[in-house]
């Protein structure tokens, strides 16, 4: 008996054994049954007991519709059927958990996921899958990573404005909220990538699934920068300079007491750099005399025209609890300046504070890999010590594409041109003072050390 023979055998009992059940009303035989097919992914065959399990015995197990729900994914997926009744066979799935066993699923991950295939598929009204993501991102944000969810959240919304439902202040709130939202996950997956690069560094290698865990941050770095692409994208037109600032502008005089007003103003025409408008000038000086705070130290700062007025004001901004976003961008501000004047020490730290505040900001470390770089003849003793400093600057450039998905690309190619700038494996070879795995310390500004490779 071949193998194709025998699997079919084994069906067959096995769909025998599911009609005996069936007739003698046991609920946990047959759902013993449907789990052993669902389990070994033979879906077909999980797919015909699925409908006479819903029907007899529908509160049995929340794994009745786990298990509904990947098969029929898997029915989309293959496109086996009808796409419209595996569809909505898929949403009664996620609403069957949401409703008869809330106590064991997350429920704010499956409304989002039924929203979004909902959405997907065009069951319902988009109005009503509207209201659910935002339930659920205003009453469980934290559970509201699914970075599909966001983006069918943004569209959603706009959706809405386009149809007169909310008015523009509300999506420019949405987009303001869900921005930092996104903004918060990658800034948790960054620390964790750094906090595992780092410990690489120090201990020479990491494990197996220390390895995976770096990989999968990566991914999800790399799908939220995917959804800040679509939902700046979405708003598109709306926030830029250009139409922000004549639709503020009408409303100033009216609302230049209106502290809230105010610092919408100003959070929004900060997110844009839009910092060299008149309206923000205006809108800054005006809401400090109403209530200094760490956004008018901020703005104020920005307006400044000498160095130390622009350092007074951004440190005040700090010390008056500056959100991190604000903190970062200060920090970086700073360390541009540094940079301009020549002063790598001082800018290298500024650079990494900014980068502190806001860990899935690369940029910071792209910088410092290029000053690195750049102080190969002034830091190291000797021809192979210098040529070793590009090591360093390579492991910065790595480190910027790692937390950063938008830099990936930049990143990886900087990190090969310094690499090639760096001692080869022959030069290694033949060098009498260092060897394979030793560490070189640079006593220059840099103030860092690499290990040799």
């Amino acid at each position: 008996m071949n193998l194709k023979t025998t699997f079919l055998t084994f069906v067959a009992v096995i769909s025998i054994a599911f009609a005996k059940a069936q007739e003698a009303g046991d609920c946990n035989v047959m759902l013993s049954i449907f789990a052993e097919n669902a389990k070994a992914k033979n879906y077909d065959e999980a797919y015909k007991q699925l409908g006479d399990l819903v029907t007899n015995c529908p509160d049995a197990s929340a794994a009745i519709y786990q298990y509904g729900e990947i098969i029929y994914e898997h029915r989309l997926r293959k496109k086996i059927g009808d796409e419209g009744a595996n569809a909505q066979g898929l949403i009664d799935m996620l609403n069957a958990q949401i409703t008869k066993f809330g106590d064991k699923v997350n429920t704010s991950k499956k409304k989002i996921e039924m929203a979004s295939k909902m959405y997907k598929y065009g069951i319902g009204e988009q109005s009503n899958q509207y209201m659910m993501l935002e339930d659920v991102f205003t009453k469980d944000p934290d559970n509201f990573t699914d970075p599909n969810g966001m983006i069918t959240y943004f569209k959603l919304a706009e959706k809405e404005y386009k149809s007169s439902k909310i008015d523009l202040q509300k999506l420019f709130d949405t987009y303001d909220a869900l921005t930092e939202r996104i903004a918060q996950v990658q800034d948790e997956r960054s620390t964790v990538i750094q906090q595992l690069l780092d410990k690489k560094e120090t201990e020479g290698s990491l494990t197996e699934k220390e390895e995976k865990t770096i990989v999968n941050q990566e991914k999800n770095l790399k799908n939220y920068n995917i959804v800040n692409k679509s939902v700046n994208g979405t708003l598109g037109q709306l926030a830029d300079c250009d139409k922000l600032i004549p639709l503020y502008e009408q409303d100033f005089d009216s609302k230049q007491s209106d502290e809230k007003w105010l610092g919408n103003v100003l959070r929004r025409l900060q997110s844009k750099d839009c910092t060299d408008a008149p309206l923000y000038v205006r809108s800054v000086k005006a809401l400090h005399v109403l209530k200094p705070s760490w956004k008018t130290a901020y703005g104020l700062g920005n307006i400044a025209t000498t160095q130390s007025e622009k350092f007074q004001y951004w440190d005040q901004a700090i010390e008056l609890g500056a959100d991190n976003d604000t903190k970062s961008r200060i920090h970086y501000k700073k360390a541009e300046i540094f940079k301009g004047k020549g002063q790598y020490g001082s800018a290298k730290k500024e650079y990494l504070a900014s980068n502190a505040a806001k860990p899935s900001f690369g940029l910071p470390f792209l910088r410092i890999a290029n000053l690195v770089a750049s102080s190969a003849n002034s830091c190291g003793t000797t021809p192979f010590e210098k040529r070793a400093v590009n090591w360093l600057a390579a492991r910065y450039a790595d480190k910027a594409g790692s937390v950063d998905a938008s830099l990936k690309s930049t990143a990886a190619k900087t990190a090969a041109s310094y690499r090639g700038r760096a001692p080869q494996k022959s030069e290694i070879f033949m060098e009498k003072a260092y060897n394979s795995g030793d560490t070189i310390r640079f006593n220059c500004w840099v103030g860092d050390s690499v290990r040799i490779p």
